[in-house]
């Protein structure tokens, strides 16, 4: 489980307001082809759906007190899922707002 997804997103939305330096899409991982924004935001929003997943799934496995689970795994794995949802949810957020002041702007 990584938050490679997340580093991407969040270094690409620094470079977007200007705050950090651009990199070329190799050294953070992605592909060579550049996709969209859009592309990008979807493939993050399913990396966020799958930590979610994870974490359920080591709830479960704990629950049902299967072997290899154990509370500090479960635990860690919730943590992730929520500090990537809270991440995502506030990447959501800049754009939403930043689209609404692309909407207040007078022409």
């Amino acid at each position: 489980m990584k938050l490679e997804a997340f580093d991407i997103a969040l270094k690409k939305f620094q470079e977007v307001q200007g705050i950090g330096t651009p990199q070329k899409s190799k050294e953070i991982g992605a592909t060579d082809k550049s996709g969209s924004f859009g592309e990008m935001f979807a493939n993050a929003i399913k990396e966020v759906d799958s930590m979610q997943k994870q974490a359920d799934n080591q709830v479960e496995g704990l629950t049902l007190r299967q072997e290899g689970y154990t509370t500090h795994g479960a635990m860690l794995a919730l943590e992730k899922a929520d500090s990537a949802f809270q991440l995502m949810n506030n990447i959501r957020a800049k754009i939403i707002r930043a689209y609404e002041d692309v909407l207040r702007t007078q022409v």
